[in-house]
């Protein structure tokens, strides 16, 4: 059997991928609702692109936000980690 450290290595835990919960699920719906409803009430296509870059640009943002919480608690972990051999080492 392989430990954590192995199955990450190989690619079998994939860190950035987690299920979503019931609140994220809901508000995801309730703004791709408001964005087909914004859409319909937009009638020129420089209003749809303006709307699409918007859109893009959000989703973009939400990425590098995913991705600047995970690497804060990789490193947050990595320090806890870091702490507790330490304090393993002066007691023993």
């Amino acid at each position: 059997m392989m430990t954590t450290l192995e199955n990450f290595y190989f690619g079998n835990i994939n860190p950035s991928e987690y299920k979503q919960n019931k609140d994220t699920k809901k508000k995801l719906s309730e703004m791709t609702g408001l964005l087909d409803e914004l859409k319909i009430l937009l009638t020129t296509e420089q209003q749809q692109e303006k709307l699409e870059q918007i859109d893009q640009c959000q989703l973009s943002l939400i990425a590098l936000s995913e991705r600047d919480a995970y690497l804060e608690g990789f490193k947050l972990g990595v320090k806890m980690t870091t702490e507790i051999y330490a304090d393993t080492q002066q007691r023993g």
